[in-house]
C-alpha cells in the first residue's frame, strides 16, 4: 500500500475553493489500484493555508499507472497558473502498519 501526500501551501481565503477541484471527476477515482483520496485542510498562519491531498493506492506501479496517463495530464493542466498557490511538495509513503479498533 502506498500513500501520496500532496501538500499545497495557498494564499489565504483560497483553500476551500482549492479544495472543491478535487471533489469533481478527474478520473483518478477510475484508475486500477486507487483506494481513497482524502483532502485536509489547516487554518491560515501567517497569510497562507495549507492543503494535504492524500490518496492511497495498492502499489507504486498504480501510482505511477495515474501518473502516466492522459487524465492526469488533464487535471492538472493550468495549475502552475493559479496565482493563489504559493507553493507545494509530494512525499511518498508505504505502509508498515495499520491498527483498527480492537485488534
Amino acid at each position: 500500500m502506498l500513500v501520496v501526500t500532496n501538500t499545497i501551501k495557498v494564499k489565504e481565503g483560497h483553500g476551500a475553493a482549492l479544495a472543491e477541484r478535487f471533489g469533481g471527476s478527474n478520473g483518478v477515482q477510475e484508475m486500477p489500484g486507487f483506494v481513497r483520496m482524502e483532502v485536509w485542510h489547516s487554518a491560515a498562519k501567517d497569510g497562507a493555508e495549507e492543503l494535504k491531498i492524500s490518496t492511497v493506492w495498492e502499489s507504486e506501479a498504480a501510482f505511477s499507472g495515474w501518473t502516466a496517463s492522459p487524465a492526469f495530464r488533464e487535471s492538472h493542466r493550468g495549475a502552475g497558473r493559479n496565482e493563489a498557490i504559493l507553493g507545494a511538495s509530494l512525499d511518498k509513503y508505504e505502509l508498515l502498519l495499520s491498527r483498527r479498533p480492537g485488534e
